[in-house]
């Protein structure tokens, strides 16, 4: 071509050539991909004095930037062509998805979603994307596999994480240079709407300690550690019993969600609960040791929590609800949320409100606080204003 075209003004898909250097735009985001055209030697013996013939190559430049950079790489090449000293570039096999996935996975293994990755690539991730170079992934396919996967019975919020596994997937892939773009960028997301306001009644709080005080297994004092401290399952499950400090009365919780650590008030009934649970333990570092490996936490509890739900009658309740329940019932304590937030490990007041929520009972004892009636007209209660 002749003319010089703006970068700018090609539309997506389309091509712009100038002096032997290329540019195609992105179909599916923004930027676009550089290439250079020359004439090489085409490889093969040939007798002495006897040019050998050429033929075009078009090379795509995936690590240029701009123009300048093309430019250098096509001077480069002329370069080595004349001096005899040029090599033909092997065409490098295309990496896919499932190719990546070994990478990808150990980039992020000292991360605390390393194994919800890995789950999620191997069952859904891979079998719809595995066989396809990362390169051709393009935002049509994202969306396909998004909304393929909203059709089934999944939960919006599972597939949400999905997509969240995807990104991450492609970030690495750029930063790595097998990718140029992010595909699974900028595709909205459903809202999941899976705000949970489930807290305990006082008689469904009862029910339970009653249900606890009849168990012999681990799942009386987990019970009792959820309720009394708050703490997620997973770091109820890490604690050490060197995190219980019974001299200085209190938990140290060091595997945290957030990456920081805090320390929980032990109250008086949770440290009786634990000083009787302890020789239970076998001797293991780990409050609640595994039930067949004492040098592994304990990491299934769906079995022992539907027993104990069941045994006190209590319906629809997940050991995560005790965090809501703790959380709802400091504030209506009227602890201050900053005192709240070093006790749970919110890191905002956004996912404290999140936490914190008021059942029928306590709306009802807010509406009792109010006056019986509003001051009758005339009364002596009632402030004139001068005229």
């Amino acid at each position: 071509m002749t003319k010089t075209i703006k970068l700018s003004e090609l539309g997506p898909g389309e091509w712009a050539w100038h002096n032997g250097v290329g540019y195609r735009r992105n179909e599916s985001s923004e930027g676009g991909t550089w290439y250079i055209k020359y004439r090489a030697p085409v490889p093969g013996q040939y007798e002495s004095g006897v040019a050998p013939p050429t033929h075009q190559i078009k090379e795509r430049l995936p690590n240029c930037r701009n123009r300048s950079q093309a430019e250098g790489v096509l001077m480069a090449r002329k370069a080595a062509i004349f001096e005899g000293t040029y090599r033909p570039r092997r065409k490098a096999t295309p990496t896919t998805l499932a190719d990546f996935i070994p990478t990808f996975l150990d980039a992020k293994r000292h991360l605390r979603t390393a194994n919800k990755y890995r789950q999620q690539l191997i069952q859904h991730l891979a079998p719809f994307f595995g066989k396809k170079p990362i390169e051709s992934i393009s935002s049509r396919d994202c969306l396909a596999y998004y909304n393929a996967r909203l059709d089934t019975d999944a939960a919006v919020a599972t597939v949400n994480g999905e997509m969240a596994c995807l990104k991450s997937l492609f970030s690495e892939a750029q930063r790595v240079g097998i990718s140029q773009t992010n595909p699974a960028k900028g595709i909205k997301l459903k809202n999941p709407n899976n705000v949970r306001d489930r807290i305990l009644s006082q008689d469904e709080t009862a029910r339970l300690f009653d249900a606890a005080a009849r168990t012999a297994d681990f799942m009386r004092p987990l019970f009792h550690v959820l309720f009394h401290t708050g703490m997620r399952l997973g770091e109820a499950l890490s604690l050490r019993w060197a995190d219980v400090q019974f001299e200085h009365n209190c938990i140290v919780v060091r595997d945290s969600k957030s990456g920081e650590g805090r320390r929980i008030p032990l109250r008086d009934v949770l440290g009786d609960e634990l000083v009787a649970w302890k020789p239970h333990a076998r001797g293991s570092q780990w409050v609640f040791p595994g039930r067949y490996d004492t040098s592994k936490p304990h990491n299934n509890v769906r079995k022992g929590w539907a027993r104990l739900c069941a045994a006190a009658g209590v319906e629809s309740l997940r050991p995560h609800d005790l965090r809501h329940n703790f959380t709802s019932q400091l504030q209506a304590a009227g602890v201050s949320d900053s005192i709240i937030m070093s006790i749970t490990g919110h890191k905002t007041h956004v996912m404290l409100h999140r936490y914190s929520h008021s059942n029928d009972q306590m709306r009802m004892e807010a509406m009792k606080a109010l006056p019986s009636m509003a001051p009758k007209a005339g009364s002596e209660n009632v402030i004139k204003i001068r005229s």
